[in-house]
Protein backbone atom coordinates (compact mmCIF):
# COMPACT_ATOMS: atom_id res chain seq x y z
CA UNK A 1 0.00 0.00 0.00
CA UNK A 2 2.85 2.36 0.81
CA UNK A 3 4.37 1.81 -2.61
CA UNK A 4 1.13 2.80 -4.34
CA UNK A 5 0.85 5.94 -2.19
CA UNK A 6 4.46 6.80 -2.96
CA UNK A 7 3.80 6.50 -6.69
CA UNK A 8 0.65 8.63 -6.35
CA UNK A 9 2.53 11.37 -4.44
CA UNK A 10 5.34 11.33 -7.01
CA UNK A 11 2.80 11.63 -9.84
CA UNK A 12 1.10 14.58 -8.11
CA UNK A 13 4.45 16.29 -7.52
CA UNK A 14 5.35 15.75 -11.17
CA UNK A 15 2.01 17.23 -12.21
CA UNK A 16 2.60 20.37 -10.09
CA UNK A 17 6.08 20.83 -11.54
CA UNK A 18 4.74 20.36 -15.05
CA UNK A 19 1.98 22.87 -14.43
CA UNK A 20 4.47 25.38 -13.05
CA UNK A 21 6.62 25.03 -16.13
CA UNK A 22 3.64 25.63 -18.39
CA UNK A 23 2.62 28.68 -16.36
CA UNK A 24 -0.72 27.22 -15.37
CA UNK A 25 -0.48 27.90 -11.66
CA UNK A 26 -2.16 31.06 -10.40
CA UNK A 27 -1.34 32.69 -7.09
CA UNK A 28 -3.97 34.71 -5.30
CA UNK A 29 -2.49 37.54 -3.28
CA UNK A 30 -4.82 39.14 -0.71
CA UNK A 31 -5.84 42.77 -1.26
CA UNK A 32 -4.26 43.76 2.06
CA UNK A 33 -0.89 42.43 0.90
CA UNK A 34 -1.23 44.11 -2.51
CA UNK A 35 -2.08 47.39 -0.83
CA UNK A 36 0.94 47.12 1.47
CA UNK A 37 3.47 46.22 -1.24
CA UNK A 38 2.13 48.82 -3.67
CA UNK A 39 2.11 51.64 -1.14
CA UNK A 40 5.87 52.10 -1.33
CA UNK A 41 5.57 53.00 -5.04
CA UNK A 42 2.92 55.73 -4.70
CA UNK A 43 5.60 58.44 -5.10
CA UNK A 44 7.10 56.83 -8.17
CA UNK A 45 7.06 57.74 -11.85
CA UNK A 46 7.69 55.62 -14.91
CA UNK A 47 9.93 57.48 -17.35
CA UNK A 48 11.38 56.86 -20.78
CA UNK A 49 13.58 59.07 -22.93
CA UNK A 50 11.79 59.20 -26.26
CA UNK A 51 13.90 58.80 -29.39
CA UNK A 52 17.16 57.90 -27.64
CA UNK A 53 18.50 55.00 -25.62
CA UNK A 54 20.16 56.18 -22.42
CA UNK A 55 21.98 54.36 -19.67
CA UNK A 56 21.02 54.23 -16.02
CA UNK A 57 23.86 56.43 -14.72
CA UNK A 58 23.39 59.05 -17.45
CA UNK A 59 19.64 59.32 -16.82
CA UNK A 60 20.06 59.42 -13.06
CA UNK A 61 22.58 62.29 -13.31
CA UNK A 62 20.41 64.22 -15.78
CA UNK A 63 17.27 63.84 -13.66
CA UNK A 64 19.06 65.02 -10.51
CA UNK A 65 20.30 68.10 -12.41
CA UNK A 66 16.92 68.72 -14.05
CA UNK A 67 14.62 68.35 -11.04
CA UNK A 68 17.04 69.18 -8.19
CA UNK A 69 15.04 67.27 -5.60
CA UNK A 70 15.74 67.42 -1.90
CA UNK A 71 15.37 64.15 -0.13
CA UNK A 72 16.15 60.77 -1.58
CA UNK A 73 15.45 59.81 -5.17
CA UNK A 74 15.74 56.22 -6.37
CA UNK A 75 16.24 55.34 -10.02
CA UNK A 76 15.51 51.77 -11.09
CA UNK A 77 16.09 50.33 -14.56
CA UNK A 78 12.93 48.42 -15.49
CA UNK A 79 14.25 47.25 -18.86
CA UNK A 80 13.12 48.08 -22.41
CA UNK A 81 14.38 51.68 -21.86
CA UNK A 82 11.87 52.35 -19.06
CA UNK A 83 13.01 53.58 -15.67
CA UNK A 84 11.25 54.00 -12.36
CA UNK A 85 11.96 57.18 -10.42
CA UNK A 86 10.83 57.12 -6.78
CA UNK A 87 10.86 60.22 -4.61
CA UNK A 88 11.06 60.19 -0.83
CA UNK A 89 8.95 63.38 -0.82
CA UNK A 90 5.49 63.44 -2.41
CA UNK A 91 5.79 67.13 -3.34
CA UNK A 92 8.52 66.37 -5.91
CA UNK A 93 6.45 63.59 -7.46
CA UNK A 94 3.55 66.02 -7.91
CA UNK A 95 5.79 68.88 -9.06
CA UNK A 96 7.40 66.79 -11.80
CA UNK A 97 3.99 65.63 -13.05
CA UNK A 98 2.53 69.15 -13.11
CA UNK A 99 5.55 71.01 -14.50
CA UNK A 100 7.23 70.24 -17.73
CA UNK A 101 7.41 69.11 -20.38
CA UNK A 102 10.80 67.71 -19.53
CA UNK A 103 13.66 67.03 -21.90
CA UNK A 104 16.92 65.14 -21.52
CA UNK A 105 19.15 66.92 -23.98
CA UNK A 106 16.96 67.41 -27.04
CA UNK A 107 14.84 64.33 -26.31
CA UNK A 108 11.41 64.32 -24.71
CA UNK A 109 11.16 62.60 -21.33
CA UNK A 110 7.93 60.63 -21.23
CA UNK A 111 6.58 60.61 -17.67
CA UNK A 112 3.61 58.83 -16.15
CA UNK A 113 2.63 57.92 -12.61
CA UNK A 114 3.65 54.43 -11.50
CA UNK A 115 0.94 51.87 -12.16
CA UNK A 116 0.56 48.39 -10.67
CA UNK A 117 1.57 45.47 -12.88
CA UNK A 118 3.48 47.66 -15.35
CA UNK A 119 5.33 45.48 -17.85
CA UNK A 120 8.04 47.29 -19.84
CA UNK A 121 7.69 44.90 -22.80
CA UNK A 122 4.06 46.03 -23.16
CA UNK A 123 4.67 49.68 -22.27
CA UNK A 124 4.14 52.24 -25.00
CA UNK A 125 4.64 55.97 -25.21
CA UNK A 126 1.31 57.17 -26.54
CA UNK A 127 2.11 60.86 -26.80
CA UNK A 128 5.11 63.16 -26.92
CA UNK A 129 5.60 66.86 -26.40
CA UNK A 130 6.98 68.95 -29.23
CA UNK A 131 7.74 72.65 -29.59
CA UNK A 132 5.87 74.47 -32.35
CA UNK A 133 7.24 77.71 -33.80
CA UNK A 134 4.94 80.45 -34.94
CA UNK A 135 7.29 82.23 -37.33
CA UNK A 136 6.90 85.95 -37.84
CA UNK A 137 4.05 86.33 -35.37
CA UNK A 138 3.26 90.06 -35.39
CA UNK A 139 4.58 91.79 -32.30
CA UNK A 140 1.18 92.81 -30.94
CA UNK A 141 0.20 89.12 -30.53
CA UNK A 142 2.91 88.56 -27.93
CA UNK A 143 0.29 89.74 -25.46
CA UNK A 144 -0.70 87.24 -22.74
CA UNK A 145 -4.41 87.33 -23.65
CA UNK A 146 -3.72 87.03 -27.39
CA UNK A 147 -1.40 84.08 -26.77
CA UNK A 148 -4.18 82.40 -24.78
CA UNK A 149 -6.50 82.68 -27.81
CA UNK A 150 -3.81 81.17 -30.00
CA UNK A 151 -3.27 78.48 -27.37
CA UNK A 152 -6.99 77.59 -27.39
CA UNK A 153 -7.02 77.34 -31.18
CA UNK A 154 -4.03 75.00 -31.28
CA UNK A 155 -5.37 72.85 -28.40
CA UNK A 156 -3.32 70.73 -26.03
CA UNK A 157 -0.71 73.44 -25.45
CA UNK A 158 1.32 72.34 -22.46
CA UNK A 159 3.29 75.52 -22.04
CA UNK A 160 4.38 78.75 -23.63
CA UNK A 161 8.10 79.30 -24.05
CA UNK A 162 9.62 81.62 -21.42
CA UNK A 163 11.11 83.90 -24.07
CA UNK A 164 7.75 84.13 -25.82
CA UNK A 165 5.88 84.93 -22.61
CA UNK A 166 8.41 87.59 -21.60
CA UNK A 167 8.58 89.06 -25.13
CA UNK A 168 12.36 88.57 -25.14
CA UNK A 169 12.45 86.82 -28.52
CA UNK A 170 10.38 88.20 -31.36
CA UNK A 171 11.44 86.25 -34.46
CA UNK A 172 9.02 83.50 -33.52
CA UNK A 173 6.74 82.38 -30.71
CA UNK A 174 7.14 78.87 -29.27
CA UNK A 175 4.40 76.71 -27.82
CA UNK A 176 4.84 73.21 -26.50
CA UNK A 177 2.06 70.82 -27.58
Amino acid sequence: MEAKEGVKVAQEEEKVVKELRQGLVAIKIPKSTKSRIRGQWSNALIVKVYGRIVGFNYLHRKILALWKPTGRIDCIDLGKDFFLIRFSLKKYHDLVLKKGPWFVGENFLSIRPWEPNFKPALGVVSSVAIWVRLNELPIEYYDREALMFIRQAIKNVLRIDTYTASKARRRYARLCI
